[in-house]
């Protein structure tokens, strides 16, 4: 039986040094639009209703975008190609406890709750062990807060890219996170009414 992992947060890093940190196109094109909408809005956390998939054409097939709904779970809203073939199905509509073993609860809801509940954005580099692989594969992903109608932070929207190709499986069996950063978004710049407790 494996041991359960609880999530254990990063390294803090400034929100303005985030892009220099990005390496990958996708992660820069999304990021850059999140930021972009940020300041659009006074520095609040921009809504799900002004996501425009124009401004980030190539990462659409690894983006996703995850709901945490009033009974305190997180379901998929909409998965990317890339990470539908790396799940072996889509779960759109399906919550992290139908998706991920046990052992790995802690950690996903962990990071999501922090990502929203901060919120912060996270970046992480990591391992992924998928079911029918005998080897690790090298992942890189980035989460970004994401606001509903009402202003609370109810979503998570990011790109999770896959280093290896083709990768067609029945999803993570197993992460080891090996860089691990997160930006704050300051709390002093969002309308504390606006964000949903974790």
């Amino acid at each position: 039986m494996r041991r359960r992992r609880r999530y254990t947060a990063g390294v803090d890093l400034p929100l303005s040094d985030l892009l220099a940190t990005l390496t990958l196109p996708g992660h820069r094109a999304v990021t850059q639009h999140w930021l972009d909408l940020y300041r659009t809005s006074g520095n609040r956390v921009p809504a799900l209703r002004d996501l425009d998939p124009l401004r980030f054409p190539a990462a659409l097939p690894d983006v996703w975008i995850v709901d945490h709904g009033d009974d305190d779970r997180f379901r998929f809203h909409l998965l990317g190609q890339n990470m539908i073939d790396w799940r072996g199905s889509n779960a759109k509509g399906l919550s992290f406890e139908e998706i991920y073993p046990p052992d790995m609860l802690d950690l996903v809801n962990g990071m999501a709750r922090r990502v929203i509940g901060q919120p912060a954005i996270s970046h992480q580099q990591m391992q992924s062990q998928i079911r029918d692989w005998s080897l690790p594969i090298p992942v890189e992903r980035i989460s970004l807060p994401l606001a509903d109608a009402t202003g609370r932070v109810r979503h998570l929207f990011g790109a999770t890219i896959i280093q290896s190709r083709p990768v067609h499986g029945g999803g993570p069996e197993r992460i080891a996170i090996h860089r691990d950063h997160w930006y704050p978004v300051a709390a002093a710049e969002i309308d504390a009414g606006a964000i949903m407790p974790a």
